[in-house]
């Protein structure tokens, strides 16, 4: 082999086999930890053909079973539990602290110091740089590319080095793959599955499982000498000259804000983070293709940059990065049997833009400002992953293999992203994005994490996404069929689908839990919950929601998500359903007094901290105490007692319940003999929320200011789902179901200016910063001058052009804020926000005769101004409406600048606007010198 290939493919091999990251998994199970067992203990390894290796790895401790005393071993292996077995394999210690980067390794978790001990070995590393994705399954191809890191070998030409057959499937090895596999088998390490026809198959797509990783780990425990002597003196000489290589340089991060806050900042905010053609600062460029053209550039060692549409690169092979740059604007590039090593980073194309032919991409990062962009992949391209920082179109007619596609948490809100054509594995971290699967499309896995909440999925006709893993809130639609779904979340909408899918169980829920046991209902339309539980190893989830119900006889109770409600008097038996797990509750409903006009409870309204009764007919409530009820709760699957709970006038209260993200159950009924009324009723809260901190301007805290929430992005007229009124500090805490918020505050008869905040209620996490300033009326003779905007960009910056009272202009914007004349404050901007939404405020304390002109500017983050949602409200004296508004109209294009409006004020004072609404990239600023 030539030895430059042998080069490539060994910086190849190590890039892929360190990062893991995206191509090591195709699906995603919730992780379960393993218990203490001896060999003789398990159940279940006697038709294993990996059973004495099991039980050799049991006796050192290396492997373990479950709290069933089954091994499993037809189980595919997640991350979490190859990191616990290589670590012992590796005689690694664990080391938690290294895992402390991963939002989703938390270092509690029974998995944590595995996974940290092989980052810090250099052995794998995360999925992102915050996320480790513990639960993700591996591949046969991919366990052998892992040991051959773990024994240190090189990637070398191996043929004739045994005579053992080639694997009659290594072509549908993925190429990167393709010489570890050989390695693998042809030392014996791995083995085939011979065929009737005495061929070997490899399967290297297949999801490995527990026993086939049990065989590898023995192996390289056991006769680890055994496999290194297959690497010869001068093999083992010439993989050590290769590893001293360079490795490739990678891209610069772009040059982010140096703002700060408006206390700290005194001067510019660095350098601007969107310059065109920037190729990264430092980095090495070998070559830079300037002009449209064919080019054929061979070997590359170091990094190449396309700074034109119309450029088709042909057989060459980069040892380094490429990059596409923003000038390439809407135009075409074509790779045509192009490799590279390190990442492809596209920032320029249009919808008919970026085609890979027969090519071989590491990473692909596709990152357009406005979304603008079509990826098409053809012939027998290879790409290890791709990840996704902005909308984009991606289709797939290649016959090579296509890794994991990311879409990132950076995508702003409502990019549209397009699949068409097939892919194995979709990832979702975006919040509030529209995916969409077009016609005939074939998607893998589906898996959308935490913070994908909102998000909403298509699936067109004739298109197949075969499992989804939901892990937040989100909503499907379409006529294309979801086969399967494993929910961990309450809320996922699957209403807009012409099927809905099967629901799987969690696997690593090994047992089952519900209570009450039986239920007793005593007054029609009364109510009781069964709470459900899932045990999974040592730990617990509530499956209340999850699990399908369904009553015997629903002219005796009805059941929804496990509450039952009385219909009339008998005896049923209500069926819950969780994956293999059946079990029948025993219901009665007996009416107490029926036929009399006897008080029963009506209703009940839970919050983290009280519950409401109301009865029919109404009760005379001095007469109530709380001997009169029976209060039950329910947490995590086990009955809580209510701190503090006290009773007066139709309502308990009981101390708040601190434990985020999970559901308190609620019943209260009557007394054992129902001394003054009958019935039952139960409630629940989902105990997620937010919280937050409301000042003005001036940075004081703003109390008992009133904020009104209603559900979803932008939402300003809907229902009213929550309110809550900041105390004396200008905080305010709410509990809502998880989701994205939208909060109204001022307007009315308070002193401020009708402005909202953005809030998120997740599922696992509380956000406790979701701030907002207040902004006053201004007085009569003032002008206030107010910027808002969405997610993305992060930061807009107002900038205000106006007579300065000395034949000259002002300009007033973050660097200068304010404006002088003869000793007296005639301008100032107030509040520069940099962490998205806004509100900018710029206020005229005093107007001059003259033209004012209004832009903004795109300072940083992603996305454009033209889909950023700004909006501009002009209040021009003591008015709590807008005299002028000015909203950005949506389109292509990623302009620095837009000129929003013109104020003229006359010599009378008397004052008009006119709507400019131009964009450039330009600063307007020049224009006035």
């Amino acid at each position: 082999m030539n030895s430059k290939w042998k080069k490539f493919n060994n910086k190849l091999s190590l890039m892929l086999s360190t990062s893991l990251v995206v191509s090591m998994l195709s699906m995603s199970l919730s992780v379960s930890a393993e218990v203490a067992t001896s060999k003789s203990s398990l159940t279940d390894i006697d038709k294993s053909y990996a059973k004495t290796e099991i039980s050799k790895l049991v006796e050192q401790g290396i492997v373990t079973g479950y709290a069933d005393n089954t091994f499993k071993p037809s189980q595919s292996v997640t991350r979490a539990q190859l990191a616990k077995i290589m670590v012992g394999a590796l005689n690694l210690k664990p080391d938690a602290s290294e895992a402390i980067q991963f939002k989703d390794v938390k270092g509690d978790l029974w998995y944590a110091g595995y996974v940290g001990a092989l980052v810090k070995s250099g052995i794998a590393q995360g999925t992102s740089k915050e996320s480790f994705s513990p639960n993700k399954n591996v591949t046969r191809e991919e366990l052998a590319v892992f040991f051959v890191r773990a024994f240190g070998w090189k990637q070398q030409d191996v043929t004739g080095q045994s005579a053992k057959p080639l694997l009659s499937d290594l072509d549908q090895v993925s190429n990167w793959a393709k010489e570890s596999v050989s390695m693998a088998y042809q030392s014996g390490f791995i083995k085939g599955m011979v065929q009737k026809d005495g061929t070997v198959k490899f399967n290297p797509s297949g999801v490995a499982d527990r026993q086939a990783l049990a065989r590898l780990a023995y192996e390289f425990v056991t006769n680890k000498s055994t496999y290194d002597n297959y690497m010869t003196p001068a093999k083992a000489e010439e993989a050590t000259e290769e590893s001293n290589e360079a490795t490739p340089e990678s891209p610069k991060p772009s040059q982010s804000s140096n703002k700060g806050n408006s206390e700290s900042s005194s001067s510019g905010k660095g350098n601007d983070s969107n310059n065109s053609g920037n190729t990264g600062g430092n980095e090495q460029v070998s070559n830079n293709l300037k002009s449209p053209g064919t080019y054929t550039l061979g070997n590359v060692t170091g990094n190449v940059t396309i700074s034109s549409q119309g450029v088709i690169l042909k057989n060459t092979k980069i040892n380094g990065n490429l990059k596409v740059l923003q000038s390439v604007g809407d135009g075409d590039v074509t790779l045509d049997n192009v490799v590279v090593t390190g990442t492809t980073e596209i920032q320029g194309g249009g919808p008919n833009s970026i085609h890979a032919v027969n090519s071989i991409l590491a990473t692909v990062i596709v990152n357009k400002a406005d979304g603008s962009i079509r990826l098409v992949l053809e012939g027998g391209s290879d790409v290890q992953q791709i990840e996704l920082k902005s909308g984009a179109i991606v289709e797939n007619s290649s016959t090579g293999n296509i890794g994991p596609i990311e879409i990132a948490e950076s995508v702003p809100h409502n990019s549209l992203v397009s699949f068409k054509g097939s892919f194995d594995s979709v990832l979702v971290h975006a919040e509030q994005v529209s995916v969409e699967f077009g016609d005939d499309s074939t998607i893998g896995n589906l898996e959308v994490l935490e913070k994908a909440l909102s998000s909403s999925f298509k699936i067109g006709q004739g298109a197949v996404v075969n499992r989804a893993i939901l892990n937040a809130i989100v909503q499907f639609s379409g006529q294309g069929t979801l086969v399967s779904a494993q929910v961990n979340v309450d809320g996922v909408d699957f209403s807009q689908l012409s099927q809905s899918p099967t629901i799987e169980a969690d696997p690593t829920v090994t047992q089952v839990v519900y209570s009450p046991g039986s239920v007793e209902l005593s007054a029609m339309n009364s109510t009781r919950q069964i709470v459900f539980t899932g045990i999974t190893g040592t730990a617990s989830k509530d499956i209340t929601s999850m699990a399908k119900w369904e009553a015997e006889d629903n002219s005796i109770v009805v059941v929804n998500s496990g509450k039952i409600e009385a219909k009339g008097n008998g005896t049923t038996q209500v069926k819950v359903q969780y994956g293999n797990f059946e079990m029948y509750v025993p219901v009665t409903v007996a009416v107490y007094n029926e036929g009399e006009s006897y008080p029963t409870i009506k209703a009940i309204h839970v919050t983290n901290g009280s519950a409401k009764l109301e009865f029919t007919p109404d009760i005379d409530m001095s007469l109530l105490t709380s001997d009169h009820f029976i209060v039950t709760a329910y947490l995590n699957g086990a009955e809580k007692h209510l701190n503090n709970l006290q009773y007066a006038n139709g309502e308990f209260t009981f101390d708040p319940v601190d434990s985020y993200g999970n559901t308190l159950y609620v019943t209260i009924e009557s007394d054992a003999d129902k001394t003054l009324f009958a019935g039952s009723q139960s409630g629940a809260i989902k105990l997620t929320g937010f919280s937050g901190h409301i000042k003005d301007v001036a940075g004081e805290a703003v109390a008992n200011l009133a904020i009104d929430f209603r559900k979803g992005l932008d939402n300003k007229t809907g229902e009213i789902v929550g309110s809550v009124t900041t105390d004396t500090y200008g905080n305010y805490q709410i509990y809502l179901p998880p989701g994205i918020y939208t909060g109204e505050l001022g307007g009315g008869s308070t002193k401020y200016i009708k402005t909202f905040l953005v809030a998120v209620a997740a599922v696992n996490v509380e956000n406790k910063n979701e701030n907002q300033t207040a902004i006053e009326v201004p007085s009569q003779d003032e002008t206030r001058i107010v910027l808002t905007w969405g997610k993305d960009p992060r930061d807009l910056d107002s900038h205000l052009v106006g007579p300065a009272g000395d034949e000259g202009v002002f300009h007033t914007f973050f660097s200068d804020k304010q404006h002088y004349y003869n000793d007296e404050l005639m301008v100032d901007l107030d509040l520069d926000d940099v962490t998205s939404y806004g509100p900018e405020t710029t206020t005229i304390r005093h107007l001059l005769p003259g033209m004012y002109t209004f832009y903004v500017h795109h300072f940083s983050g992603e996305s454009t101004i033209k889909s950023s949602g700004a909006k501009i409200e002009v209040y021009h004296g003591a008015v709590a409406t807008p005299s002028a508004q000015y909203i950005v109209s949506e389109g292509s294009g990623n302009e620095r600048y837009w000129v929003v409006f013109k104020m003229n004020v006359s010599d009378t004072g008397a004052v008009t606007f006119d709507a400019v609404n131009e964009f450039t990239n330009l600063d307007p600023f020049y224009t006035f010198q």
